[in-house]
Parts: C-alpha cells; structure tokens; sequence
C-alpha cells in the first residue's frame, strides 16, 4: 500500500503546495470568502465527479456513491444563496489509471477539508468540508490503488492525472480568489 501512495504523494508534492498556498487565501470565516472558496472548488469537483462517473469510476471502486460530494456542495452553496458555478477546466480522464490520479486528488480533499472545517463558524454550511460518510474511505483507496496501479507506467499516469486536477484546483482558486 505504501509504494503507490509514496509515489502519488512524492509526485505531487509541488502541485499540492502550490494549491495549498492559492486556497489559504481564502478567509473561511468570512461569508463571502466562504462562499467564493465552495465555489473555486466546485468548479473543478462537481465536472470531475461527472467524468469519474461517465468514465466508469464505480466499476473500479466498488464504495464510489459513498465518496460523492457533488450534493453537498451544492447544498453548502444554496445555503449561502450562491449559484452552482460554470464548470472550470478539467483534462480528460481517459484512462482507468488517470481516473484514480484524479480521485487521489479528489479524496485527499476530504482530508484536508475536515482540517479546515474546524476553520468554519458553526453557522456556515460545512456538508462538504465534513460530509456525513463513512470513516475508512481513504485507508481502503490507498489498498484499492496499490491493486489497481500495479505497474509502474499506471503509477506514472496517475501521477500526471493527479497533477492535472492539482492544476484545475489552483486555476479555480486563483479565478476565485480575486474575486473576493
């Protein structure tokens, strides 16, 4: 379990960062920052959660309808009265192995999320950030990808999809952010 995930964290380590520092300029506990946040990451969630879906995503792991969070991210957002935005730019998942380099991304999200929802006042909507699931979804992904990406040309793929979808998240936040 820990090769692949070694190396899908190894492998991004830059492009985390980079996302980190952008969506650390947002102020949670402001409104308006708050909502601009859910945005810049719904804009790259909700089109990524529909090509995981379209390209076959529960074929591959089996508990995927679990770690959904398109609903509530739009439900955080009509609870802030903010629109469901246009989608933002995502590359296409075209590969079994690019799909998981991007739901790496999308579940390590989660983590930090939860992190970040302490940062939230109670009175916001935080379904996203803290989503009522079950506990273990991220020791049972890295399992699955350790099965999954048993080669190392999957690994390498799925490094490089993981960076994309880095990459749509920074591009998101930064339009987000000046925005604010």
């Amino acid at each position: 379990m820990r090769d692949v995930h070694r190396a899908l964290r190894d492998g991004t380590r830059g492009a985390h960062d980079a996302v980190d520092a952008v969506f650390g300029g947002f102020d949670l506990t402001d409104r308006a920052s708050y909502a601009a946040f859910l945005s810049a990451h719904a804009a790259v969630l909700l089109p990524l959660e529909t090509i995981l879906d379209e390209g076959g995503i529960g074929t591959l792991i089996d508990d995927w309808p679990a770690r959904r969070r398109a609903s509530a991210m739009a439900a955080d957002l009509a609870a802030l009265s903010r629109p469901l935005p246009s989608p933002g730019r995502v590359a296409p998942l075209t590969s079994d192995a690019a799909r998981l380099g991007a739901l790496y991304v999308l579940e390590g999200s989660r983590l930090g999320g939860r992190m970040l929802a302490r940062d939230v006042p109670v009175d916001f909507p935080r379904s996203y950030l803290d989503p009522d699931q079950p506990t273990g979804l991220w020791s049972k992904l890295l399992v699955d990808l350790e099965e999954l990406l048993y080669t190392p040309s999957r690994v390498t793929e799925a490094i490089g999809s993981a960076r994309e979808a880095f990459a749509s998240f920074e591009a998101s936040g930064r339009a987000w952010l000046a925005r604010v």
